[in-house]
């Protein structure tokens, strides 16, 4: 077992690039089959199996890489498909991976970083199939990356909310002396809970200025119930599921998308609603600024037994008079860490 080399199919008109990713791959414990066309890659899809296939999108000026996306779904749809392109466009990204890639590259490639890439995809694979016999921390450890990797990417000013929203979940949880299992899946709600949002048919509404149009609204307000079937049917992954399902509903019934009301929502759900909120609220987006501590508290205050469980909301709100100022500047820290500066 020890021995065993996955098989990789690469796809690319340059020559050079073929040779360079091959050789890397190959140091990094692939067994490679080079493809010169798209043509060419799909008669091997045909008649060879693989575990993992990196193609590049654009031939001769066309984009006939997803030639080779769709023929890998069609007759290879255990194997992991990774597209490259030195012309990268964030709907081309989107349908990639709606498509069915794990990933989408923009050249010029860290052969490197692809092969982690594939070596992790192939890991998610392995997870779909594994059933019980994975360890939840692994679990963890997978989502982390998916959605590091999908709505993160799409939306870099994002970075670090999942984790954040994980953190303040964990606290906030053990407050309601929830049991070691349920915290365990909060906080991978907490991770997960806009995973939904990559598959939403119009992710322009991420970076737009200015408020929702009512279509934008209502399209956006599809995302916890496609996150929490996208995110699969792993046995440990249920009552995550459920979770993610529940965080945009409110209190007094008028959230989405099932209007769950009350004790109808389950108290994991409760308080995920609470902490996203709040660390959204912190978070400065491409349609509105961050918000005052201040501000963030009457703001809880008016929505006390409205949008948010009121025993959550004070527990919550007891927490922010002493974390409060260290909580709002956390975002700010994450996007300083990941590169990115906030536009004045």
């Amino acid at each position: 077992m020890t021995d065993f080399k996955p098989s990789v199919l690469l796809v690319d008109d340059d020559v050079r690039t073929l040779e360079l990713l091959g050789a890397t791959l190959e140091l990094q414990g692939f067994r490679l089959t080079l493809s010169p066309s798209p043509e060419d890659a799909i008669r091997l899809l045909e008649t060879v199996e693989f575990d993992a296939v990196v193609t590049d999108v654009v031939f001769d000026g066309f984009s006939d890489g997803a030639m080779v996306l769709a023929a890998a779904r069609k007759l290879q749809p255990k194997a992991v498909v990774v597209l490259i392109t030195g012309f990268p466009q964030i709907d081309d990204a989107i349908s990639a991976i709606k498509g069915g890639a794990i990933d989408y590259l923009r050249k010029p490639i860290d052969p490197i970083v692809l092969a982690a890439m594939v070596h992790r995809a192939l890991r998610e694979a392995r997870m779909r199939r594994a059933g019980d016999s994975i360890e939840f921390v692994e679990l963890v450890d997978i989502i982390s990356e998916m959605v590091a990797n999908t709505i993160e990417r799409v939306d870099p000013y994002t970075a670090g909310h999942g984790e954040r929203t994980r953190k303040y979940c964990r606290i906030l949880g053990q407050h309601f002396d929830l049991d070691r299992s349920t915290l365990e899946r909060l906080e991978l709600a907490a991770i997960a809970h806009d995973y939904g949002k990559i598959y939403l048919d119009d992710l322009g509404f991420l970076t737009k200025k200015g408020p929702l149009t009512a279509d934008e609204y209502r399209e956006v307000q599809r995302h916890p119930a496609l996150g929490a079937e996208k995110l699969g049917t792993h046995p440990h992954l249920e009552e995550v599921c459920h979770y993610v399902a529940e965080h945009h509903e409110k209190w007094d019934g008028t959230g989405y998308p099932h209007r769950r009301k009350g004790e109808e929502i389950s108290l994991p759900g409760r308080i995920l609603g609470v902490v996203e909120v709040f660390d959204s609220l912190s978070t400065k987006r491409s349609y509105k600024d961050v918000w005052e501590l201040d501000k963030t508290l009457d703001f809880f205050r008016a929505q006390h037994g409205r949008a948010f469980d009121p025993e959550v909301l004070d527990a919550f709100v007891g927490m922010l008079e002493i974390h409060g100022k260290q909580w709002m500047a956390q975002p700010q820290l994450d996007l300083e860490a990941a590169g990115l500066a906030l536009e004045e």
